[in-house]
């Protein structure tokens, strides 16, 4: 099963390794590019790298044996990893290739017994092939998949650092020059040549994947690399680079301590077709441990068994510093083409044709109607047998009329006159006004026009005449595109008098065109459910009589506007029974002169307002004092609030809930009589028992 799915995984993305620059690309060491060889080119040639970074070998310098003997590396111990590649293009956007790894650690350890970690082998052998999608070669956008395997050919035994993350297992034995196992290769490349745009730079980006077919981390491999043409000799770049591991196995996992490297570097394109890169590759532990302390999130555990002898030691993912380089030799197996239009010289009669034009089989210009203009220069290139043609291979056209002279009837037409098909002067529209004195030459035919040629508008409206159904509208009033004066929103008036030119269709409208509002509320009649209300009349939105407190009696004919919900009432909104008429019961709340102490007449009443309350539940009041104009204004507020909040004590304490009850004083501020008299200071000393709301 697990195979399966590392075979479809292979199969979905594309390749890895193969095909860098340090492996025989045509761009800087690390980075890949989209680009192929060309069909039976061969690409050959060697590259690698150096390091002599002892804790790059070995964390700390140091490996130890099961019997806690620890042995020390040199602080120089020198790592080469080189590479043979040969690369072959089959077809155009086709290559294939093949890798030859050699590696070499010289450990030099001051534990003799250790010597076999010292010395070099061969490594894995890879495979390879690389497809371009076969957009046109100066696209700016470039697109390739490469597909490859390794084989394990490395040697088993011999070395100290593993050459790739997927090489390390938890599984038993690691060894540095092979994985002990295929390993599936895929990658997905493009490339961005802005040299296409005539600025001098390259960027390329891969992302590939490397699965072991047994067991090992599955790894995703990535470049980026961006490359600054300095000239047709020089490259110079700086690329990212590294291998980040995706699947979790019981070697420790951190996406920044796998390897990352930063590469700065040039390239030389030199003679005989010899391409020279060299780079610095900076790894990123060179910038997180400066001091060269590693700890242990930095390193991979790394178990390896020789001689019967088992050694442990943690490894570093890359070097602080390592020098590369990279020399390439490129050859095609073709004949030579100098001018480069597909004949070989050796047949080519014409071996300097500007590149891109058509040629024969014998390499010169076609003519392909034999007028004597070469195509590339021919903008008429299918003129007819015969006819005389100008310097560029177009028909002659002496008079410039459009129509050559070998079908034009009139060959001298003014310069500029427009002629139909046979070169001579039109009128094409047929008003008796020919085209070049015509300023209106489509006019439909039986228009009347005017000496211009241009349909005739009596009324001056911007319909013409043949088209208006309506010649005689006044100035200066817009129209339909029938002439008529325009009426919007069909409402019969039209709208250089309409109020409202956007009335819904269908309302009825007064002289002005706005909707009709008969009784005048402000409510039009087509929304207006009482159309016949009384002026003056506070009405709602449905444009009926305001009924604030809901007993069907409207507020202009209520005397009692304040009826709780639900209390029955007379013909003019009053409670029938008195005792559930706030208005009444008002009067029967009474305190003693200058207190805010209840009179023992007034307990009946409260008690009357409890029972209320406690039959109609959904009911709130706020309880409102007043006070008279005799004493100080802070006085009277006091009062008057202590008044009311006495009536709401009173209220809870009979069992209505808090939140159905409120108390406001309002001191004399809301006189209802003239407080120069007793009788209108007497009317004044009051409480009001008002419905509200609750909206909790």
């Amino acid at each position: 099963m697990k195979k399966s799915i590392l075979f479809l995984v292979f199969c979905l993305t594309s390749i890895a390794l193969a095909q860098t620059g340090l492996k025989g690309g045509s761009d800087g060491l690390h980075q890949q590019n989209a680009f192929t060889l060309g069909q039976w080119s061969l690409s050959a040639g060697f590259g690698g790298s150096l390091a002599t970074d002892n804790f790059y070998m070995v964390k700390d310098g140091q490996y130890s044996y099961p019997n806690g003997k620890k042995v020390n590396l040199d602080l120089i111990s020198p790592s080469f990893s080189t590479n043979i590649h040969l690369a072959l293009g089959l077809l155009d956007f086709l290559d294939v290739g093949v890798l030859l790894p050699l590696h070499l650690d010289m450990v030099n350890p001051t534990y003799k017994k250790s010597a076999h970690l010292d010395g070099g082998a061969m490594g894995d052998l890879e495979f390879w092939a690389k497809y371009r999608i076969p957009f046109a070669k100066d696209d700016f956008f470039q697109l390739a998949f490469m597909l490859g395997a390794t084989a394990p050919t490395g040697k088993k035994g011999v070395g100290m650092h593993p050459r790739e993350v997927w090489y390390i297992n938890s599984w038993g034995n690691t060894d540095p020059y092979t994985a002990n196992q295929w390993a599936l290769l895929g990658n997905m490349i493009f490339t961005l040549d802005f040299t296409k745009k005539e600025v001098p730079l390259r960027w390329n980006t891969n992302l590939g994947f490397a699965a072991p077919f047994n067991e090992g981390a599955n790894t995703l491999v990535w470049a980026t690399g961006l490359n600054y043409i300095a000239s047709a000799y020089t490259d110079l770049f700086f690329e990212v680079s590294g291998e980040t591991r995706v699947e979790k196995t019981a070697i420790p996992r951190e996406v920044l301590d796998d390897p990352f490297r930063f590469t700065p570097g040039v390239r030389f394109h030199l003679p005989s077709n010899f391409d020279l890169a060299l780079g610095i590759d900076v790894g990123l532990n060179a910038f997180s441990n400066i001091s060269y302390k590693y700890n242990k999130e930095n390193a991979y555990p790394v178990k390896r068994t020789k001689y019967g002898e088992t050694i442990r030691y943690e490894v570093v993912s890359t070097p602080h510093i390592a020098a590369s380089a990279v020399l390439t030799w490129n050859l095609k197996f073709t004949s030579k083409d100098s001018d480069g239009d597909g004949v070989p010289d050796e047949i080519d009669q014409c071996a300097r044709t500007p590149e891109g034009v058509p040629v024969d089989s014998v390499g010169c210009p076609l003519d392909s109607d034999k007028d004597g203009i070469i195509d590339y220069l021919d903008k008429c290139p299918n003129t007819p047998e015969g006819v005389q043609v100008d310097s560029t291979g177009c028909p002659s056209d002496i008079d410039k009329d459009g129509v050559p002279d070998y079908l034009d009837k009139c060959p001298n037409t003014k310069e500029g006159v427009e002629v139909d098909a046979e070169g001579c002067p039109m009128d094409a529209d047929k008003d008796g006004v020919p085209d070049e004195k015509d300023k209106c030459p489509n006019t439909p035919i039986a228009a009347i026009v005017d000496d211009e040629g241009c349909p005739l508008d009596s009324d001056k409206d911007g319909v013409p005449d043949y088209l208006d159904k309506c010649p005689n509208t006044p100035a200066g009033f817009p129209v339909d595109s029938v002439g008529c004066t325009l009426d919007t929103d069909k409402d019969g008036v039209p709208d250089y008098l309409d109020k409202c030119p956007n009335t819904a269709t269908g309302i009825p409208v007064d002289s002005t065109g706005c909707p009709r509002d008969t009784d005048k509320d402000g409510v039009p009649d087509h929304l207006d459910k009482c159309p016949n209300t009384a002026a003056g009349i506070s009405v709602d939105s449905n444009g009926c009589p305001i009924d604030s407190d809901k007993d069907g009696v409207p507020d202009h004919l209520d005397k009692c506007p304040n009826t709780l919900e639900g209390v029955k009432v007379d013909s003019v909104g009053c409670p029938i029974d008195k005792k559930q008429d706030l208005s009444q019961l008002n009067k029967g709340i009474n305190f003693k002169t200058g207190s805010n102490k209840l009179t023992n007449a007034s307990y009946a009443t409260l008690d009357d307002i409890v029972a209320l309350l406690r039959q109609i539940p959904s009911a709130n009041l706020e309880v409102q004092g007043h006070t008279d104009k005799t004493g100080s204004d802070k006085i009277n507020l006091k009062l008057s609030q202590a008044r009311a909040q006495t009536v709401v004590d009173y209220f809870v304490k009979k069992g209505i809930d808090s939140k159905r009850v409120r108390a406001i004083g309002y001191g004399s501020e809301r006189p209802i009589a003239d407080n120069a008299t007793k009788e209108g200071r007497d009317q004044n000393r009051r409480v009001e028992l008002i419905p509200f709301e609750n909206v909790d």
